[in-house]
């Protein structure tokens, strides 16, 4: 069975009976050479739901996991200062998580291969943007990879090459996408990850509320 033929994709939250078919969907998602810190431990997913459950969402089709995205709230202070992936989230654990903070932060977004490009990504960040409305917050906020840039860095900044994604000069396969959801870009953060395909760099993506 393909996607195409699969059931329509139904979003939900998070429950602790996910956690094996998230690590393999993130393991899909991110093969080599991604390393295996890039798949959520079945500990730190637990304790996602334990921190702030309503911000750990899941797209399913059928019996199947298909995308999966995690949030956690932060001051707006913290959001928009230079910051890392790991410091900013705790090191994944969520253990910086806010829960007065005025910005809700997107630490993770994954799409089963299968899936992309049809719209799964959308849903799951349509979701988070009407979490933060509901829970009143001033921004949603996140670090946007930029996979594209690897192309370009011999011949181009990481402002320039983002930039040039923001003007419609050059696509990116995940900035592009976030650009058209809404969001708008900030900055470029520095160290943001480790990340062979973005070179440890990340935009910083704002969209207010």
């Amino acid at each position: 069975m393909t996607a195409l033929d699969s059931p329509f994709p139904v979003l939900r939250l998070r429950v602790p009976e996910d956690v094996g078919e998230i690590r393999n969907l993130m393991a899909r998602v991110y093969p080599a050479p991604h390393g295996p810190e890039a798949i959520w431990s079945a500990e730190n997913l637990r304790r996602h739901l334990m921190v702030f459950p309503e911000g750990q969402m899941v797209v399913e089709a059928g019996e199947h996991l298909v995308g999966t995205a995690t949030a956690q709230r932060v001051s707006m202070a913290a959001a928009l200062a230079p910051h890392t992936w790991s410091g900013i989230t705790g090191h994944g654990s969520l253990s910086t998580h806010d829960p007065a903070g005025e910005a809700l932060y997107g630490v993770n977004i994954a799409v089963d291969p299968a899936w992309q490009n049809r719209g799964i990504g959308r849903m799951l960040y349509e979701a988070r943007i009407d979490l933060a409305r509901r829970l009143g917050c001033r921004a949603f906020v996140a670090g946007a990879r930029i996979p594209g840039y690897c192309h370009h860095a011999a011949i181009m900044s990481p402002e320039a090459y983002v930039e040039a994604v923001v003007a419609g000069r050059l696509s990116d396969p995940t900035l592009s996408k976030q650009l058209q959801v809404g969001f708008q870009v900030r900055a470029v953060l520095r160290d943001y990850a480790h990340d062979v395909e973005t070179l440890g760099l990340a935009a910083l993506i704002v969209m207010e509320l």
